[in-house]
């Protein structure tokens, strides 16, 4: 990895260790409301160890927030939030297996904008957080499938739905999809009494 995403890694270890300072938990707690091991937990606090999405989750959720968060710094700004198509800056994240997955709007705002840049062609395991979703098609085909329910989707499609509910991805064409995935940070109030979470 270049060092700039080693410098990015850096900074989510950072942001990790802060927050779990800021709520008064050892290493080992942590580790425990992650499910995570202690050692690897470490590691990644040091950014000697690159968490995957679903470990990154489970993380930000241990400390009440959310992965994008962690890789955003510490508030929103003033000023207009440019992020270039090129732009080596941006965060990005890419593990074995998961899109590549561009933070267009990370850190402390009220919704994060992430651009998901290839999909898996069968169903990894679903996902199920606080919030409140919505998808936009850049490239097609794509299956959606929402608690138990799946809807194809072409290039232009847009399907929104709670969070809570367990919800995966795949496509025909692999790594020529792209989706443009906007998350709300918390749960409105209708959103909250519909499913349960996964805190």
């Amino acid at each position: 990895m270049s060092s700039e995403g080693d410098k990015c890694w850096d900074e989510v270890g950072h942001a990790i260790r802060t927050l779990r300072l800021s709520h008064s938990l050892t290493l080992v707690e942590l580790a425990a409301r992650a499910d995570l091991s202690q050692p690897f937990l470490s590691q990644v606090e040091t950014g000697r160890a690159k968490p995957s999405m679903s470990s990154l989750y489970r993380i930000a959720t241990a400390l009440e927030t959310t992965p994008q968060a962690l890789f955003g710094g510490s508030g929103v700004g003033n000023e207009p939030a440019v992020a270039r198509a090129h732009d080596d800056s941006v965060p990005a994240i890419a593990t074995d297996g998961e899109s590549l997955r561009r933070l267009l709007l990370p850190g402390d705002a009220p919704f994060h904008v992430i651009e998901l840049i290839g999909l898996s062609t069968e169903f990894l395991n679903p996902w199920q957080h606080d919030g409140f979703e919505a998808l936009y098609v850049l490239v097609g085909p794509v299956e959606i499938e929402v608690n138990g329910s799946c809807t194809l989707l072409n290039t232009g499609d847009f399907l929104s739905y709670p969070a809570t509910a367990p919800h995966r991805y795949r496509s025909a064409v692999g790594d020529a999809a792209r989706i443009l995935l906007i998350e709300s940070r918390r749960a409105t109030e209708s959103v909250a009494h519909g499913a349960p979470g996964t805190q």
